[in-house]
This record gives structure tokens, sequence and C-alpha cells, in this order.
């Protein structure tokens, strides 16, 4: 069984306005101010990050559960969409709210924030879900107002003996990061960011992603092109100095391009398929790093792994459902 999320999760609310005497092309110009858009589509879909990479693994054919803040609307609306993703909830948080807005190039997310992760909400069930778990993911950093304090907190519950500190929501970072220093792990930690760009904890954040550095199990960093950037201005650095600096691999992923650096180097780029028809992109994103960990879990090849992930992240975009290993041969 794999185990995922640990992070917020939304209701989305999806905006899809149509072209005029069209059922499925997406405006490519937005209409005026002031405006009425009669042609529109709009769909409440259970998602965040982490539920999406969990829906992904499921069609994929994988046993997945989420984990993560749940409500009765939630759970309804996984249930009505025959979404094939079990259910475990972190008891005390809520969940939030995106509106998202599609054009033919790109989509806009509007979040709503109405709850946190916190370490006072982490429990003994929850770390060993997230301990035995071959995934062990990290997601949606900018949307929980927590999310240092969290996130190094699930770091901190893979030592074989659990401290106190772990559940201090006042807790020092400077103190946990220096007790993950040498943890051993298995199965792989896959950071997500989501979009950091606005994130005032940024130069925390990328302490726990050296202090992951330290720690002995196997790693990856999977950021877009706007995560990348703020990062690299954040340290004043090129791309292959970051893997460097960080010693463990960084997928980075656009609509054009995909590539993949090591200790330095850039190993892969690959350009990403040209596509005839662009009906969604919400979790497009998601949709690629699931399918790359899916194939990873399956011991492919790097390369094998990376051109799956773009077929898969393009089915989606193109198609308006998520990928299945059927209808991806």
């Amino acid at each position: 069984m794999i185990y995922a999320g640990f992070d917020p999760s939304f209701i989305d609310i999806n905006i899809r306005p149509l072209e005029i005497e069209s059922d499925n092309k997406l405006l490519s110009k937005l209409p005026m101010f002031g405006e009425h858009w009669p042609n529109t589509e709009i769909t409440f879909i259970p998602g965040g990050n982490g539920f999406n990479f969990c829906r992904t693994l499921s069609s994929l054919g994988e046993n997945i559960t989420y984990v993560g803040p749940l409500d009765d609307f939630f759970i309804s609306l996984v249930k009505d969409q025959k979404i094939d993703v079990c259910l475990t909830e972190i008891e005390g948080a809520k969940v939030n709210y995106t509106a998202i807005l599609n054009t033919h190039d790109g989509e806009i997310q509007f979040n709503n924030i109405r709850g946190e992760l916190s370490p006072s909400l982490l429990n003994e069930k929850i770390l060993k879900l997230f301990i035995k778990s071959p995934i062990k993911s990290i997601s949606n950093i900018a949307f929980n107002p927590k999310a240092i304090e969290w996130i190094s907190s699930l770091l901190l519950g893979l030592r074989e003996e659990y401290d106190k500190i772990l559940f201090n929501d006042n807790a020092k970072l400077e103190e946990k990061i220096n007790l993950l220093n040498g943890i051993s792990f298995e199965g792989i930690i896959f950071v997500d960011p989501s979009d950091i760009s606005q994130y005032s904890q940024i130069k925390d954040f990328f302490d726990i992603l050296l202090a992951l550095n330290t720690m002995e199990g196997d790693k990856y960093l999977s950021v877009n092109e706007f995560e990348m950037n703020k990062l690299l201005s954040l340290q004043g650095i090129s791309p292959l100095k970051l893997s460097k600096t960080l010693n463990y691999p960084i997928i980075f992923h656009t609509s054009k391009v995909v590539k993949f650096y090591y200790n330095g180097n850039e190993l892969y780029s690959l350009e990403t398929q040209k596509l005839s028809e662009k009906k969604t992109f919400v979790g497009a994103g998601d949709v690629f790093n699931a399918s790359f960990i899916f194939k990873i879990l399956k011991n492919s090849h790097i390369e094998d792994a990376l051109k799956f992930a773009i077929k898969s992240a393009s089915f989606l975009i193109e198609k308006g459902v998520y990928p299945s290993s059927e209808n991806l041969k």
C-alpha cells in the first residue's frame, strides 16, 4: 500500500470558459471586464497536489491511500466521481478551496487557505503511515501556513525513536534540522513544492532541501520553471550549481521541455509532446510527477520514466481525463 498526500487538500472550482458554439475548445483570450460569458463549464473536483498525485497512481493501477484533511463535501466528491483512492483523515485540519480559471494556453489559480497542517496535528498513526509508505511525498509548501514546522516534523518522524519536539508547533527549525542529519529511511522522499513564487519562508524551505542531503535514502526534487527560478534567484546560482549543492536529482518540467539534473550535470533533456487539443491543465504537473514515480517504483530507467511522465501529462491535457496504463499503450 502506498500512502501519499500529507499535505493540504483542496476542493477545486474548475472554471472552463469555452468558445461560443463549441463544446470543448477553451478560450484563447479572456473576456473584457464586466462581460458575462455565456458558454462556461463549472465543476467541483477534489484536489490538491497530493490528492492529484494519489489519483494518478490509482488510475495507473496502484493501491493508494490519500492522507490529508477531509470533510463531508470532499469525501462525497471522491465517491460521486468514482475516484478509486482510499482516504485517511488528518483530524483537526480543514479543506481549502481553489478557483481555477482555464484558458487555451494555461490556467490561473485563486487559492483560499482555510486551514493549516501543524505538528500538533501529528500523531503516531499518521507518522507510521508516512514511514511505511514507499513514497514519502512533500508538496503544497506555500499553501500551508505551518509548512516548515509540518515538513520538518514529518522528516524527523523517520528517526527510529520519536522526539518530543516533533509535536511542538514552536520548536526551532535549526534544532530539528540538526536532528535530521544521518537519518536513514526506506522508500523515496519526493518533493514537489508547488508554486513558491510568493512564499515568505523560502530560506527556511531551502534549509530543509539542504538537510535532505544529509539523510540516507532516495530523494527527488521536482520543480516547474517558476519554482526553479525562485530557488535559483535565492542562491544566485545556475541549475547545474543547484543540483551540485543539493546532490540529489532535480526534475525540471515545463510545457516545452523536461530536464533531469544530478550532481552538477544535466543528464537528460527531452522535448514535450505537441498537442492538437488542450482540454485541461488542472493536475498536469501532478500527473507528470506521479507517473515518473510509478515507473521508478517499477525499476524503470530514468529516461524511460521521464518519457512516460511526459506522455501521461500530455494525455490529461489533451483528453481531459486521468491516464491509465491501458490508454497510454
